[in-house]
């Protein structure tokens, strides 16, 4: 399997990151399915009855590999990247309609991960403190040269829970609902989902002049 979802640039030489934890991911999933859902994720769709954030609850109940809860400041917070991106998915796939159709899906949040926040930066929707941007460019700079996770100030990867990863996070979801707000008021029927979409489309065709904004570099099952 490790072969099979080796890198496709030779000169890298890097396995697949996170490969015991994606397999194990697997494995859970078709457990749950098999034991409660009959092998078929389309009944935990139907066992929400037509609401998002039942869909997004269900799976977070059954499937651990989709809690992406963490500790900030004595306080637990929970984002929900691949829960929520998950059901957006649906719901885009089949247009809204059939297996589709949510009733409240524009109770999805944006999915907090690393490109979205880096086109927030480029747009000025979100704006980072001196300190962290410069961590931030730090850290590319190591990781291209072989350094793996390591604890802030030192640059490397940034672990998954730390401070500065669930803020940057938690700030991006902030930011794209404030722009879905701004939008509506304006007249506009988007939801966070499309905004999302959008942003992520648009960092990937404009690779170059994003170049100028730093992505935090984190490796996590919930991304």
């Amino acid at each position: 399997l490790a072969h099979v979802f080796r890198t496709d640039q030779p000169d890298l030489q890097e396995p697949i990151p996170l490969l015991d934890q994606r397999v194990r991911a697997l494995n859970e999933a078709g457990r749950v399915l098999l034991a409660k859902y009959g092998g078929k994720f389309a009944n935990v769709v139907a066992a929400a009855q037509g609401s998002a954030q039942r869909l997004v609850e269900l799976v977070v109940r059954e499937f651990a590999c989709f809690r992406d809860e963490h500790e900030f400041h004595g306080r637990r917070v929970a984002l929900y990247k691949r829960a929520q991106i998950l059901v957006a998915d649906i719901w885009a796939c089949f247009e809204g309609r059939g297996l589709g159709r949510f009733d409240d899906i524009d109770r999805i949040t944006m999915f907090a991960d690393y490109r979205v926040p880096q086109a927030l930066c480029h747009f000025g929707a979100l704006e980072y403190s001196p300190r962290l941007r410069e961590y931030l460019r730090r850290s590319e700079v190591a990781v291209r040269q072989g350094t793996r996770e390591t604890q802030p100030p030192e640059p490397g990867m940034l672990p998954t829970g730390h401070a500065w990863e669930l803020e940057i996070r938690g700030n991006s979801i902030w930011a794209v609902e404030l722009i879905r707000r701004h939008m509506r008021a304006a007249g506009a029927d988007v939801n966070a989902i499309l905004i999302d979409f959008y942003m992520w489309d648009y960092a990937k065709a404009h690779a170059e002049a994003m170049g100028a904004e730093p992505i935090h570099l984190t490796r996590s099952i919930y991304y």
